[in-house]
């Protein structure tokens, strides 16, 4: 038994309790309150002065990329290039064999200084013409590959790819077309995918990230569900995998959905560390790269809706087979035409409201399809950490006037439609102080713009902790396990540098992860 005491303790309950003392036996909270009456019930177990620090619950990433975290590590960070120059400066230098090829991840031509062109495979054939090289976009949905690449991978002029875009001449695949590049690329061992995890699992303890709700199956170009789902197992019965792991299934196709089922993977089916949970669809691309799938064209270019990976009848079939074997559904949808796209599959199932199924990154939003959400009671998963960089580009990709209903999170607060917060990491950073700043700012981490960005979207502080604590854990059907601090839950939680609740939103980027907690263990401490 332990006991922490002496904190300034939000319990993020639903009547927002503070207390200044949590109580802990075998991993889970067994009394909050006063600390005087908890150390009658201590019986001589171990106490933790929290010396008068802010204490809340632990942060659920509700959409992540976990495996991919760790895999980016072995790829060359193009994340700081500001030009197509810098790419090839950066690619020689930083110049890494991985199972035969040069992985690169991060570059993004909308922060490019002057010209703001995608690089192409003539320039990364100044890196080399001797091994194959692929660049992806800090996005994932696009990247580029030099002319070596294209012959190992077979690719010519006349290779066609449904729900994706192929360009033979500049090297650039986009959707469904980046398998052609990554089907060639060979995939880590067992055991390398395990230090991945373990890794990873520690970098996001220190951001006080204590459960993913993570969509691994198709990072390497195997598609191994089998060796991801038994690298968590085996780390669990090793003792190492101390993070809640939540698998979004992502699986394009109805036959792999059926055999998955078939092979016992059902809604739920895991451990206390490791459970499946909700089937995943990719429905359209990424803002940045012009493929999320919209109503109207973008704004440059009166052709280009962006890319859907289904049709209609397609995605239907797919959604309706996913929920009529028991899934929850999570789909993939940024723009407001693969929206529609999902309120209107989910429309047609029956008893939806007791599904929680839901839609990921959710950000070219109209008022329209925000009342449809609320009406079928369909949950969204945000990541604020995105409006760093999308303020900046989203007028320049639909409008003005279109702009004003997107990112809508206050919106959606009010409709009361159930939100989940996240990264999309490695997309965009893990780190949940900046994605909080944002969400409740309204700018980026620069600060920008100075007059905030439809600062009527803003969020209160106490709203955006919940989203990213028991808004996950409602994704997730573990609202009665985690997310908030109270008797009969998991004791994971946080201890923060300064008060997030009382300080000037300004200075939240000013906040550290003092120590984070797991069943009452301390896995990270700053100090």
């Amino acid at each position: 038994m332990k006991l922490f005491k002496n904190g300034k303790i939000y319990t993020m309950d639903r009547e927002n309790k503070i207390v200044d003392s949590i109580l802990v036996e075998e991993g889970k909270i067994v009394g909050i309150g006063r600390e005087e009456e908890l150390i009658k019930k201590l019986n001589g177990g171990e106490i933790i002065d929290l010396e008068g620090k802010t204490v809340i619950p632990a942060f659920n990433d509700s959409h992540v990329h976990f495996v991919n975290y760790g895999y980016n590590k072995k790829k060359i960070p193009l994340y700081s290039c500001r030009s197509v120059e810098d790419v090839v400066k950066i690619g020689k230098e930083k110049f890494t064999v991985y199972g035969g090829w040069v992985l690169g991840r991060g570059w993004n031509q909308d922060l490019f200084i002057g010209e703001k062109r995608m690089p192409t495979r003539e320039d990364l054939d100044k890196i080399s013409t001797e091994y194959p090289i692929c660049f992806t976009r800090t996005c994932g949905h696009v990247a580029v590959v030099n002319t070596k690449a294209l012959e190992v991978c077979g690719i010519t002029k006349d290779t066609k790819c449904s729900g994706g875009d192929v360009d033979y001449e500049k090297g650039t695949f986009s959707e469904n077309g980046l398998y052609l590049v990554y089907s060639h690329i060979p995939s880590p061992s067992l055991e390398e995918l395990k230090t991945m995890l373990v890794e990873t699992q520690e970098e996001f303890f220190s951001m006080g990230i204590t459960s993913v709700q993570t969509d691994d199956f198709e990072t390497f170009p195997d598609k191994d569900f089998a060796k991801i789902i038994k690298a968590y197992t085996e780390l669990e019965k090793e003792g190492k995998l101390k993070i809640k792991v939540t698998e979004q299934c992502l699986f394009p196709e109805i036959e792999k959905i059926k055999r998955f089922n078939e092979l016992g993977y059902t809604f739920g089916y895991g451990s206390k560390n490791f459970r499946i949970g909700p089937i995943k669809l990719l429905l359209d691309g990424s803002l940045g790269g012009k493929t999320a799938f919209l109503q109207k064209p973008y704004i440059d270019n009166d052709k280009n809706y962006g890319i859907a990976t289904y049709t209609i009848e397609e995605f239907e079939k797919v959604v309706t087979l996913a929920d009529s074997l028991g899934y929850q559904v999570a789909v993939h949808a940024i723009g407001d035409g693969a929206i529609k796209m999902c309120v209107d599959a989910f429309e047609k199932l029956p008893n939806l409201n007791n599904k929680r199924h839901g839609i990921v990154h959710c950000q070219i939003t109209t008022n329209e399809l925000m009342e449809r959400m609320k009406k079928l009671n369909i949950l969204a998963y945000i990541q604020p950490i995105f409006l760093d960089y999308d303020l900046h580009i989203v007028e320049d990709r639909v409008g003005y006037e279109r702009s004003l209903e997107t990112y809508a999170w206050n919106t959606m607060r009010k409709l009361n439609i159930p939100m989940a917060f996240g990264s999309d990491s490695p997309v965009d950073t893990a780190d949940v102080i900046k994605a909080l700043h944002c969400a409740v700012n309204r700018q980026d981490i620069s600060f920008r713009p100075a007059e905030k960005w439809l600062p009527n979207e803003a969020l209160p502080i106490v709203d955006a902790i919940k989203y990213y604590t028991v808004g996950g854990a409602f994704a997730s059907f573990e609202e009665n396990l985690k997310g908030t601090i109270e008797v009969g839950k998991l004791a994971d939680f946080v201890v923060l540098s300064e008060n997030i609740i009382e300080i000037h939103s300004e200075d939240i980027l000013k906040i550290k992860i003092d120590t984070t907690v797991v069943e009452g263990n301390i896995v990270y401490n700053r100090k």
